[in-house]
């Protein structure tokens, strides 16, 4: 009988999600300055990591549109890293 052993595979996933996170967060606050328009294309490069992956991660994305709705609003952004 073939034992599946996904337990590595999962905690492997979760480490790379997090380090993503953990690039995306502040790529968003660096950018959140008055002088620069908030996009995907601009937090993806800041922070190294893929477009395609902050649109699936709806907190992220409520608050790159949220930036983008607003304009140049003041403040720092509402996101936490979590």
């Amino acid at each position: 009988m073939l034992r599946h052993n996904t337990a590595p595979i999962i905690a492997a996933a979760r480490r790379r999600h997090e380090l993503t996170r953990s690039k995306a967060v502040p790529a968003l606050r660096e950018l959140h300055t008055p002088d620069t328009p908030i996009s995907f294309e601009a937090v993806a490069r800041t922070a190294g990591i893929s477009r395609s992956w902050l649109y699936t991660q709806p907190d992220l994305r409520a608050e790159i549109e949220r930036l983008r709705q607003n304009g140049l609003a003041l403040g720092s952004p509402s996101l936490e890293a979590k």
